[in-house]
């Protein structure tokens, strides 16, 4: 299993790879003395500059989170409940539009408060392994599991997002630290999370495909509807849903 090193080091991989300085990161994110070249290695960031650093380096804040190994706050986290159906229905109708009416259900889907967490995440088994940051895997599963996305609904999203049809325990033996990711699965990880392939390789300390297709425009966008819908309830999806599906497709 390959040990990830702590967040200090994943950060300075993340900017060598972007060419961008600790202190320039420091001045975007107003760190106010909090640098983040001094997290000591092995040690925990503090919510609060975690939260500052996010759009900095233009990433999602719970994906930073998990990169950094730090509970998600109630806010960042997955509402949890029986959705996964829901999810990849409006994932895929959401896919299928055009340009605009994608915009247009992002905008409603953003517009919904957020929901009361009900639990578990569906299809994440009550025997799944607890979360391991050491594991490249587990982080990745982690990130995923934050679109309130377990098993099987990682294995529906990959295959709607980027063709890979595998069954949902695949997904476990990644989360496990059983299975090693690949360059191309990591890739695939990238446009599912809706994260820069370099960035996630440079993080992981992983090389990339040789041959790297950049996912179109309604992938990438499906990525981003994926993010915003973990702050939904059941009803709330549904909504969703029966707007995907009577706005006209492309």
């Amino acid at each position: 299993m390959t040990e990830l090193p702590g967040f200090a080091t994943l950060l300075a991989r993340l900017l060598d790879h972007r060419g961008l300085e600790p202190a320039e990161l420091a001045r975007r994110a107003d760190a106010a003395g909090a640098e983040p070249a001094a997290v000591p290695a092995g040690g925990v960031p503090d919510p609060a500059l975690l939260r500052r650093l996010a759009p900095a380096l233009g990433l999602d804040t719970a994906d930073l989170f998990e990169i950094a190994a730090v509970p998600l706050p109630a806010d960042l986290a997955p509402v949890g409940g029986m959705v996964t159906t829901s999810i990849v229905s409006v994932v895929r109708f959401g896919r299928a539009l055009p340009a605009d009416r994608r915009a247009e259900l992002r905008a409603f889907v953003a517009s919904l408060p957020h929901a009361r967490q009900v639990g578990r995440i569906e299809g994440l088994p009550a025997s799944a392994p607890a979360p391991d940051p050491s594991s490249a895997g587990n982080l990745l599963m982690r990130m995923v599991a934050s679109r309130n996305l377990g098993w099987t609904g990682t294995a529906k999203i990959f295959h709607q997002l980027t063709g890979r049809y595998w069954m949902s325990d695949a997904y476990g033996r990644i989360a496990s630290g059983a299975q090693e990711p690949t360059p191309e699965l990591v890739a695939d990880f990238a446009t599912v999370l809706g994260l820069p392939a370099g960035d996630l390789a440079a993080l992981l300390g992983m090389p990339l495909p040789s041959q790297l297709p950049r996912p179109d425009d309604a992938v990438a966008d499906a990525a981003l509807l994926l993010r915003d819908l973990r702050r939904l309830g059941v009803e709330q999806l549904r909504e969703a849903e029966d707007l995907a599906r009577r706005l006209p497709a492309a």
